[in-house]
């Protein structure tokens, strides 16, 4: 319960009134280590879900319910945040996602998209084996360009070195 009502305040800072914030977590998204099961689209079709639930209950749909756009993306961010915490090693604590880390984590949330993106739309060429020692030069600075443009794919960093260099 205490998560709960920890997640629930860390709802409200991030812009969601009180009733869309019990909304959330009636829906199972009741606390950080939620977040780290779930994909950005999850959030898209609990919102999608919630929206639907509150259409067909018209009139008798209780509370407040609306989910501000900001809301939204500082929600995805805080998704992204405690993915970045878990993946570190470092603890989850709701109680620091507020204010200016808010604010850092919108941020960061928008690079990954805006990485991602180009990620998706553009073709990295691993570069051609080393054969010979003497075109060590070139092959590092291709290499270093490419594994420059490649973000967490760390299987295909591995180099290819031939076993006949000369």
């Amino acid at each position: 319960m205490e998560q709960a009502n920890a997640f629930n305040a860390a709802l409200i800072c991030t812009g969601f009134n009180a009733d869309t914030a019990q909304a959330i977590i009636d829906k199972g998204f009741d606390t950080l280590e939620v977040l780290l099961e779930i994909e950005e689209d999850d959030i898209d079709h609990m919102i999608k879900n919630v929206r639907e639930t509150r259409r067909i209950q018209g009139a008798q749909a209780q509370g407040n319910v609306t989910f501000p756009f900001l809301a939204i993306r500082r929600l995805k961010a805080m998704r992204c945040w405690a993915a970045k915490m878990h993946h570190t090693g470092r603890a989850l604590n709701r109680g620091l996602f507020t204010g200016a880390l808010i604010t850092t984590a919108v941020l960061c949330y928008s690079l990954d998209l805006m990485c991602n993106s180009v990620a998706d739309n553009e073709v990295v060429h691993k570069p051609k084996e080393l054969i010979n020692l003497a075109k060590w030069e070139t092959f590092w600075e291709q290499w270093r360009t490419y594994a420059g443009r490649l973000r967490g794919r760390p299987s295909a960093l591995l180099p290819t070195f031939s076993a006949n260099m000369t």
